[in-house]
């Protein structure tokens, strides 16, 4: 990536973290479509832009024509969560850990669909497996909202 892609990135990237989400899609848009960073960004955007439908869109195409690139499963699975349901984001996940059997947003996004679904003892499992794959997982569980059902089951048992 040239100096000058390097900077509209980081500007996009900037844009987003300030919640200037305009700046950012003209920014964005102002980036050589054909590369790759694009579509990450683009990701990005859609998602704090909160349109599901086109996140589901570009992710479930990427992860179809790219399906080494775990990032695109993840966005494609979050999108349908929002946009149908748990179970639906919970089968393309299982079928991305097939490709990425070590992807630890992967396990710990299944975990998540676990508790939120109330199988405690399977998101356990993956909770303990996503922090073995990558210790960070352990501090993203304590402020995980989906995670918050799993841990109130465990205190009561």
């Amino acid at each position: 990536m040239d100096e000058v892609v390097s900077r509209q990135v980081l500007a996009v990237q900037g844009y987003m973290e300030l919640g200037l989400i305009p700046e950012a899609q003209e920014e964005l848009d102002a980036i050589d479509q054909s590369l790759d960073v694009v579509e990450i960004l683009r990701c990005d955007l859609f998602s704090r832009q909160s349109k599901w439908a086109e996140l589901k869109e570009l992710a479930e195409r990427l992860a179809r024509s790219s399906p080494e690139g775990s990032q695109w499963w993840i966005s494609w699975a979050y999108a349908v969560r929002r946009l149908e349901s748990v179970e639906d984001a919970r089968e393309i996940l299982i079928e991305a850990r097939e490709t990425h059997p070590t992807e630890p947003i992967i396990v710990y996004n299944l975990a998540c669909y676990a508790s939120v679904s109330g199988n405690y003892e399977e998101a356990r499992e993956l909770l303990d497996q996503a922090i073995d794959l990558d210790a960070t997982c352990k501090e993203m569980a304590k402020k995980d909202d989906d995670l918050k059902p799993l841990f109130k089951e465990a205190t009561q048992s």
